[in-house]
Parts: structure tokens; sequence; C-alpha cells
């Protein structure tokens, strides 16, 4: 694979101090692409009286019936009581000669973490060319699409970002984005707000959009729950909104582990999503159902997070291991003779995918020790 090289800061600090460096001069035919809540149309804002949600609605004014949403936050919610977990945009990009100033400006913002600029050799979701962003699992992809390009950020892409106020910067106001996607998570990670509290909001209304009831849908074993994890699903992604309630504790491989992920998914399918829902999640994140979500208060810790995460996954390869692996160590000790022989021979290098994280550059400065005590 081709590797783009560029330089790039070391730190969140220097990116910083680096931030008024990057370039903005943006595509020469940007001015066409209109900033994030202006179609061009006029404005006014409508309340649900079911479920509390407001938004501002957009005429095209082109004179054609279509109606863009523009989801609002809610007051007096923490703007940090949920995460960015998923990150979309797309903008105006017909030049592969801007690719190397792209991607020094990308990692000047990002981090260290996303660079080098790696060619996956194949294209991505309709566009002809893609990257990986070093190992952030951010990709990037341009060529077609009526030249525009595709930035993309998961999960754990986006638990690197230091200041989601550069982001917003760079890509609104240089290049006129559009956000595409928005994920925001909240963990409630003693689980008292559960999946079948979820269930019962629905079946109250608390979901209800214009009086009338969103669709539903469930993962996982609801009949005889078996602590391996259920999902529950609001709303239809095609449709541009979805909630999604689920025990992720136990979807990592904690059995009855009470941690509970509520996420809001955002598309911007006759919608148009607001740049302020990276730095004010937590108001966009109850926003989007203010009635059924009015408990999200406390504010979010990403890092928190990625250690309850480790931790189970750490435990949970224990258990596999002992389970898999136990009776053959005891083998291996009579024949070997020490456990120093035995980890000799068992021992490989690097970590288990499940507890490797981009964040992460020692697994034991995120994990602790197990104390169990024989009988």
């Amino acid at each position: 694979m081709d590797t783009l090289k560029f330089s790039f800061v070391k730190n969140a600090g220097e990116a910083a101090a680096a931030a008024g460096g990057f370039a903005t001069r943006a595509p020469a035919d940007a001015a066409d692409c209109p900033p994030s809540g202006n179609t061009g149309g006029k404005f006014h804002t409508e309340s649900d009286p079911n479920t509390g949600e407001s938004f501002i609605i957009c005429t095209n004014g082109n004179g054609k019936p279509i109606v863009y949403f523009i989801p609002q936050p809610v007051d007096g919610v923490v703007s940090y009581a949920a995460i960015t977990d998923y990150f979309n945009c797309t903008f105006r990009f017909d030049s592969a000669d801007s690719l190397p100033e792209l991607f020094q400006n990308l990692f000047i913002i990002f981090g260290a973490k996303f660079a080098p600029a790696i060619n996956r050799e194949r294209g991505l979701h309709g566009y002809k060319n893609s990257f990986r962003l070093g190992e952030s699992s951010a990709l990037f992809a341009y060529g077609g699409q009526s030249g525009t390009a595709f930035l993309s950020l998961p999960g754990e892409a986006c638990s690197l970002v230091a200041d989601w106020n550069l982001v917003t910067q760079y890509l609104r106001d240089t290049w006129q984005a559009s956000i595409t996607r928005w994920d925001g998570a909240v963990d409630d990670f003693c689980g008292l707000h559960t999946v079948d509290m979820a269930v019962s909001l629905y079946q109250s209304g608390a979901f209800n959009a214009g009086g009338n009831k969103p669709s539903c849908n469930q993962n996982g074993n609801w009949i005889e729950p078996d602590g391996k994890g259920r999902t529950f699903y609001v709303g239809k992604r095609k449709n541009g909104k979805m909630l999604r309630v689920y025990e992720k504790g136990m979807q990592l491989g904690g059995l009855w582990h009470p941690w509970v992920r509520w996420e809001v998914e955002l598309h911007n399918t006759d919608r148009i999503i607001p740049w302020e829902v990276l730095t004010e999640s937590g108001q966009y994140f109850v926003g989007s159902y203010p009635k059924a979500l009015s408990w999200v208060q406390t504010p979010m810790a990403r890092i928190k997070t990625i250690k309850r995460q480790s931790q189970i996954g750490y435990e949970h390869l224990i258990e596999c291991a002992a389970t898999g692996y136990g009776k053959l160590i005891n083998v291996m000790l009579e024949v070997e003779g020490s456990a120093e022989s035995v980890i000799k021979i068992l021992q490989r290098t690097g970590a288990p995918r499940r507890l490797q994280h981009p964040m992460v550059d020692k697994q034991s400065n995120f994990l602790e020790a197990r104390n169990d005590k024989d009988d």
C-alpha cells in the first residue's frame, strides 16, 4: 500500500497552538456549498407536544415543497452529558492536488494517531479512492460522487479527538462541510436506566412524534434473558433518527454485567444536522427525545468508558482461556517443570484485538489485576 507521509504535531497542546496555522483555502467553487442550516428558505420553529422535541423547519426556498428539520438542543443539560461516538461528513473536493494540504491539516487538528494516510487501494461507499488515517480507524474517500469527499470517524477515532471546536472550525468554516451522520452516546455503568425502562417509555408514548408512534425492534433473548445482552431499537435509520439501547457490558462478554448504553443516531435524511452536536452533544442527545431522555445530566468521560470496556474484555478473555486451556496448562506444568517454561511456550507478542484501542499504548495502564482468591 502507498503511504502518504506528511509532518504532523505530536500532542493536543501542539495542535491547539497550531490551530491558527492550518490552511484556510477552500475549493474554488466552495461558495456554491450552503453553510450548515442555510438552505435559502425561511425558518420557523416547531415543538412536538408529545415528546417535547423542538426543531426548526426550513423550506427549500426554490419553490419545491421540501422541508428540512434542524434538531434543537435542550437547555439546562450539561453540554458533555453525551459523547460523540460516530461522525461522518462530506464536502466539495474535486482535485487530488489538494490531498497533501488536506491531510496535513487533518493531522494537525486530529493528532498523531491519525497519521499517516494509507492508501487502501480500493473505493468506499461509491467513492473511487479511499485512505485509512493512521491507527485511528478513521477513513477518507474522494473521487466521483459529484466531486465530493467523505470523512468518517467511528467510535475509536472519535475518542481520540481532543477538541471538537477545532474540528468544527476547519471542516465547517473552511470546507463548508455537511454532517451526514452523528451518533451521541450515554453510558449508564450502574444499569439504573435499563433496556426494560426504554420499552416502558416506548409503551407510554415518550418517543411519539407528532402523535405517531415510531417503529421498534429488538435483538437478543427477551423471552428468557440469558445474560448475553439485549438491544431495543426505536425508529429506523432510513428515516434519519434512531435510538439504540443495549446491554453493552453483556455484549462485551460480561455475563449479567449492568452496563447499559443509550445511543442516538442522526442522519441527514430530510434533516440538517447542526455542527453544535459536536460541542453540545448532551443537549442535542436529550433534545432528540426530551421526555424519554430527561434523566441524562451527568457529564460523560470517554476515558472511563474505554477503561470499563477494556476491563470487561480482559476478564472475559481470562474466563475463555481458563475454560479452554486451564487443564492443558496443568499438564504443561507437569511436563515442562515450571510456570516460566509454560509461559515461554505460550506467550506471543502484541495484545488481543479486543483489548486494542488507538488511545491505549500500554494495556496494563487501563486494566486492574483480578484478585481472585481460592476458597
